[in-house]
């Protein structure tokens, strides 16, 4: 018959096999996630290993979709020459009051309306160099939504400001490029996959999967005016626009597999 103490030191071993038996589970149960993580990995580097051939070949596509330009950007500037400073910045900001009075009567909003530039510029003559005058200008960018109404801007910025009138240039553009878009892409993609298959026939394989893409978008304006038609002057009439082409290339880079 066990001593009483021989019974607690007994209790004392099956207390320290049932915690360690609890330890070790529960390091197992810990470490079976990581181990199947590293398998799940394995398994994912040896399905994309398994996804390509080893041979690839990539092509070069370009593809272009058209539009006709609906909304266009006019750059408009004053420019007043007064013998001092404060009085040429005052007649330029005069002229820009009567220029955006003019847009505004036009339906251009004040979204669309945003000051480009402003400075003043020393005028002299030679020799010797003596400053006859200050030159005080300000550029204004005006977006039009419709491009039918760029005349009649142009002929009421005229009339608003005359001889201080620069028009610094006119730009076209189709404002939605999405459709121009869908038609590039799927040009040039089949730009490439015809390339593909030349490249692939003379090296004797045939194409397998498509193994990446990679695009770049450019953009050429169907119509651009640089310094139309100089200053204006008042009670003059506006420009005729031409609306053209615009045209969008997409080139893509596209890497294909290549079959035996």
């Amino acid at each position: 018959m066990m001593s009483a103490h021989t019974r607690l030191l007994v209790l004392c071993g099956f207390l320290i096999a049932a915690l360690a038996a609890s330890v070790s589970a529960l390091v197992m149960s810990h470490d079976r996630p990581a181990a199947t993580s590293a398998q799940q990995t394995h398994l994912l580097t040896t399905a994309l290993a398994a996804s390509t051939t080893g041979n690839t070949v990539t092509v070069v596509g370009v593809g272009n979709g058209t539009g006709t330009p609906n909304s266009a950007q006019l750059q408009f500037a004053v420019s007043a020459t007064r013998p001092n400073v404060h009085d040429a910045v005052s007649a330029a900001s005069t002229d820009v009051s009567r220029l955006l009075g003019a847009l505004r009567g036009q339906g251009a909003q004040d979204k669309d309306i945003q000051t480009a530039s402003i400075w003043v510029q020393t005028q002299t003559n030679c020799c010797p160099q003596v400053t006859t005058g200050y030159t005080a200008s300000e550029g204004i960018t005006v977006t039009v939504n419709h491009i039918n109404n760029v005349t009649a801007l142009t002929e009421a910025a005229v009339n608003a400001v005359g001889n201080d009138l620069q028009i610094n240039g006119l730009n076209l553009y189709v404002a939605d490029q999405s459709a121009m878009l869908k038609t590039a892409r799927a040009a040039a993609m089949s730009d490439a996959a015809k390339k593909a298959q030349d490249y692939a026939q003379l090296s004797g394989h045939h194409v397998g999967g498509l193994v990446g893409v990679s695009e770049v978008i450019s953009t050429g304006s169907g119509f651009a005016c640089d310094q139309c038609g100089g200053k204006g002057s008042a009670g003059g009439g506006g420009f005729p626009v031409a609306a053209g082409q615009q045209t969008v290339t997409v080139t893509v880079a596209v890497t294909y597999d290549l079959a035996a």
